[in-house]
């Protein structure tokens, strides 16, 4: 009979929250509600937070213009772009999916 790492289901448990620790990085408890976490955005300043929340308005305002026209309001499209796409970049769970897949490993070891 084969034997497996984590025949002891306190290691597994142990293991994987040693893991978790370490993978599971994009949100954190919210001391307001126990029914919701936080989504934590590395931004450095109120400026980088105001400058991320218009990044997406002018962005979305010329998503639903047919033909855009630059305004000082909206100002660079591509600037405008480019930082949301940024953004998106940083909701990507890369650690996530690693811990993920390391789950999914363990527990193939345990069946």
């Amino acid at each position: 009979m084969e034997e497996h790492p984590f025949k002891d289901k306190e290691a597994l448990l142990e293991t994987l929250l040693t893991l978790s620790k370490d993978k599971l990085t994009l949100f954190k408890s919210n001391s307001h509600t126990s029914s919701k976490d936080m989504l934590l955005l590395p931004l450095g300043s109120y400026q980088e937070v105001m400058d991320l929340i218009l990044y997406l308005l002018k962005t979305c305002i010329m998503a639903l213009q047919v033909e855009y026209v630059a305004d000082k309001h909206i100002g660079n499209p591509e600037l405008n772009t480019s930082e949301v796409l940024k953004f998106i970049l940083q909701l990507v769970p890369y650690e996530e999916m690693e811990f993920l897949d390391e789950v999914q490993t363990m527990l193939k070891q345990v069946q």
